[in-house]
């Protein structure tokens, strides 16, 4: 009689417990689930993820490392609130990465990314389903650079920008014109230029940038 195979091994998930919080939370906020200033106790977040109190303490403390959560005025931590003078720092930054990225993909991504990137940005029935397909764009681009270290910059500003996007997006005509911008960079990752690409998202992140510090300086006179 053949004896069957021992098979013990057991998986190893390709996140730890509090790496899958992080980007849970990290999510929630780049949708808007949850918007700047939300306070999030820990109780909360233990209910509402079913993990354990350590798990959430770490999550947090990696959360506010990204600058993504900040301590309340109360107890506990709340979702980060961007003034003036951080969201220009961030599209500064953001101006001299997200170029680069956009030539590498088109460099370095395959034909399959390079279609699933363009089909991302086809016209969506509604607002809500835009913002969603713009952040699943951004996540494809920077994936496809192939780049760890511009990810790992990267990935972290594209959060707090997706998070402010609910609210520059009520400046009248910017949606309408981001959803242009991001075909345009489209068109010319689809036809392979670098320099192109690089141009059109030079030009995004230029008016973007002016959408938002227009909503920001709107909410900071309105709440000074």
């Amino acid at each position: 009689m053949t004896e069957s195979k021992l098979d013990l091994l057991i998986d190893r998930p390709t996140e730890s417990v509090p790496e899958m919080v992080v980007r849970r939370i990290r999510d929630a906020i780049a949708t808007g689930l949850l918007p700047p200033g939300r306070k999030l106790t820990e109780r909360e977040l233990v209910e509402l993820t079913g993990v354990s109190r350590t798990s959430v303490r770490e999550a947090m403390r990696h959360l506010q490392t990204l600058g993504l959560v900040e301590p309340s005025p109360s107890r506990g931590v709340q979702v980060a609130t961007l003034g003036s003078t951080e969201v220009r720092e961030i599209y500064e930054v953001r101006d001299a990465l997200e170029p680069a990225a956009a030539e590498l993909f088109v460099r370095r991504a395959t034909d399959a990314e390079v279609a699933e990137l363009v089909e991302k940005v086809q016209p969506k029935a509604t607002g809500e389903e835009r913002l969603r397909a713009i952040y699943e764009f951004d996540e494809l681009l920077v994936d496809g650079a192939r780049n760890a270290l511009l990810k790992s910059m990267l990935g972290p500003l594209h959060t707090r920008i997706h998070a402010l996007r609910s609210l520059s997006v009520t400046i009248p005509g910017r949606l309408e014109s981001s959803v242009q911008e991001y075909l345009q960079l489209a068109e010319a990752i689809r036809e392979r230029s670098p320099e192109r690409a690089a141009e059109a998202a030079h030009r995004h992140v230029r008016a973007a940038a002016k959408a938002a510090l227009e909503a920001v300086e709107i909410l900071e006179k309105k709440h000074p």
